[in-house]
């Protein structure tokens, strides 16, 4: 039988891992890590059921790792999303189905924890219904019982079934339940039929239809998205898993429509989807192979270029790898120690011409910078970074010319804080974070006439002379520098104008009032004074430098700060919360629209209130808003940031003076 990979999605302590686990010890897999936390990056397991190889993904239930769901769904046949039954459904669980339909990847639902005293499993169905509005089909029906546990139904054989693990026992349904049961199962068979329009007519001719028939309808409808097929149970006693997993098994599509939306075509094709940096076994590429088959001791080629040689492969079992001699078209492949494949990478036994497309991942939505602690920090930090990057390509890492810090950006706090305990514990680098510093800008407001400045030197054999006369101007917002030359007559020889223009650009870097570049500004070169022997190059320069100084001071210098773009998403009913946040972070909001069942925001927002927003986005929205970021445009600063941002520059100044 094909192989069968499926990401396993939902929100935070809804039972992932602990459904992964289950469903590898029911057939015969012993996990290995037994050690019990929170999930926050990718984690695979392997089994077989029925000679089939399986392969989970199961991903993290934070806001903060999408980029996980993103890249376990992108390979995935279908999906498993996780619901708690006892617990208030999150937003997690919109975004993870959103992902998966923008994949086209169909999804089985779990509703989990059936067995805790609060579970719900009718009011969960329903509370599915209102966030997702999904096509739902259940194929298990749980009907409650407060004093003991409840009786889990299989709407297709119309029996109900046995709670012990490990094996499926149908019994039959209890008389009181029989009519309720009746009517589920009718809506059962009528979602079937709709599968197919042969299954429509014989419906519609005839009632109802051979379970063979509603096997085929339902696969039908869900390989092709329209519909989530629902089970529950619970992962943790073990109940309905083994029948979910026989389900499952029939009903899972085959990996080759992945191959025809992705358009795969040509021999031994495959994509890398996650790299971990084993501190044991090193660099660890997972990826699926889609076309063809790979053996060990082989070469590979990637969509980067490179040609590898590699020795061993390995596929997932259980929790942990096995070494293979060859991994066949379907499975998951991992390779071991090939430094040049990256997360995305296409890889196949020929050079690759056509490259499968990553997934797009989630925009950054808070920047900090990073300093190491020690030089020691400081020499290693470059290479843990290039590994962490390989690990989760959603991190951003750079340096800001400007300001020459390192920056690292990411979808959370959460997101920053676990890179960083990474760094630490992985890669033995310790950084300390603080805010980044705010690019700020100034420029000046007025235009000045005839500003003269002399450079002249001597101390003994030959001087430095030199005289330049500007005119300063403003320019528009975002234009700027603009030199013009307008030099009439020889008191200047033309071949000093370029080391003017060298030492206007010098002033530019740091302004009169903080110390910032100076934009948006035009100077008119237009008049000056040499001498035969005593000017040069740099005399001018000099001269250009101090003459731009002196005119930016009389120009009335003020300080610009940057504000950025942004697209907030948030739900409907938190849009005046958000709105009157924005307000007081002295933005400006440009319009509402509509997004689905959100409201999309377009702001404008000062960086420098803008540095913290995921924390107050996250606490006025529930954790169901998010937003993308990008640079807009400089303002001037009102009065009472200028003043405080010229007073603190100054009291550096000042500290470094002493």
């Amino acid at each position: 039988m094909e192989p069968k990979v499926l990401a396993v999605i939902g929100q935070t302590d809804a039972g992932k891992v602990k459904l992964s686990e289950a469903l590898c010890k029911l057939c015969g897999e012993t996990i290995k890590n037994t050690k019990k936390e929170p999930t926050f990056y990718l984690k695979i397991y392997g089994f077989n059921y029925k000679n089939t190889p399986f392969y989970l993904l199961t991903t993290p239930g934070d806001e903060n790792f999408i980029g996980e769901v993103k890249w376990a769904l992108k390979v995935a046949d279908a999906g498993i999303l996780v619901v708690d039954a006892s617990a208030p459904l999150k937003y997690q669980n919109v975004r993870v189905f959103e992902i998966a339909k923008e994949l086209g990847v169909p999804l089985f639902v779990l509703i989990n924890k059936i067995d805790e005293e609060k579970a719900n499993f009718e009011q969960t169905l329903q509370n599915l219904q209102n966030l997702l509005e999904i096509h739902q089909i259940p194929i298990f029906y749980a009907f409650g019982n407060k004093n003991s546990s409840p009786i889990l139904v299989d709407l297709i054989e119309n029996k109900a079934f046995s709670l012990n693990s490990g094996k499926i026992e149908y019994q039959d349904l209890p008389e009181n339940l029989k009519g309720e049961t009746s009517n589920l199962r009718e809506k059962l068979i009528e979602s079937a039929a709709e599968g197919k329009d042969e299954l429509i007519e014989k419906y519609l001719e005839n009632g109802s239809l051979e379970k063979s028939e509603i096997l085929e309808g339902l696969k039908a409808s869900f390989e092709k998205n329209k519909a989530c097929l629902v089970f529950t149970g619970s992962a943790k006693q073990g109940w309905g898993i083994p029948l979910m997993l026989e389900y499952i098994y029939n009903f899972t599509p085959s990996y080759m429509l992945i191959k025809e939306r992705e358009g795969i075509e040509g021999d031994s094709i495959g994509f890398i989807f996650k790299n971990i940096i084993d501190p044991y076994a090193g660099k660890l590429s997972y990826g699926r192979v889609f076309t063809g088959n790979f053996n060990s001791d082989s070469v590979i080629y990637t969509s980067n270029g490179k040609e590898e040689k590699y020795t061993q492969i390995f596929v997932p079992k259980s929790d942990t790898l096995q070494q293979v001699k060859e991994v066949k078209e379907g499975e998951i492949i991992v390779f071991s120690k090939i430094e040049s494949l990256s997360t995305g990478d296409t890889f196949s036994k020929t050079p690759v011409s056509k490259a499968i497309e990553s997934p797009v991942m989630p925009a950054p939505m808070i920047t900090m910078a990073i300093h190491p602690e020690t030089r020691a920090d400081e020499d290693k930090i470059s290479s843990a970074l290039t590994k962490i990057k390989d690990e989760d390509p959603s991190i951003v890492f750079n340096r800001d010319e400007e300001t020459k810090e390192l920056l690292i950006s990411g979808i959370g706090v959460l997101h920053i804080e676990k890179t960083i305990e990474k760094l630490k514990n992985k890669f033995g680098v310790n950084v300390k974070l603080t805010q980044p510093k705010i690019p700020y800008r100034e420029t000046i407001k007025k235009p000045v006439q005839g500003v003269i400045y002399r450079h002249k030197k001597q101390s003994g054999g030959r001087g430095q002379f030199a005289e330049v006369h500007f005119h300063i101007f403003p320019l528009e917002r975002g234009k700027g520098f603009e030199f013009v030359e307008t030099l009439t007559g020889m008191n200047v020889p033309r071949n000093y104008v370029p080391a003017v223009e060298k030492g206007i650009i010098e002033a530019m870097e740091k302004g009169p009032l903080a110390g910032y570049p100076v934009v948006d500004v035009k100077v008119q070169f237009y008049d000056g004074k040499s001498h035969e022997v005593d000017s040069s190059d740099l005399a001018f320069k000099i001269a250009a430098f101090h003459c731009f100084k002196k005119g930016v001071e009389q120009a009335n210098p003020v300080l610009l700060e940057p504000y950025l773009e942004l697209e907030i998403f948030v739900p409907d009913e938190t849009v005046g919360d958000v709105v009157g946040d924005l307000n007081a972070r002295r933005g400006r909001v440009l319009n509402l629209e509509k997004d689905k069942k959100n409201t999309k925001i377009n702001a404008v927002v000062p960086m420098a209130e803008a540095q913290d927003y995921v924390v107050a986005l996250q606490g006025l929205t529930g954790g169901r808003g998010y937003f993308i970021a990008r640079f807009s445009h400089y303002e001037e600063a009102p009065p009472f940031v200028a003043e405080k941002i010229i007073a603190e520059s100054k009291a550096q100044e000042s500290e470094k003076g002493n």
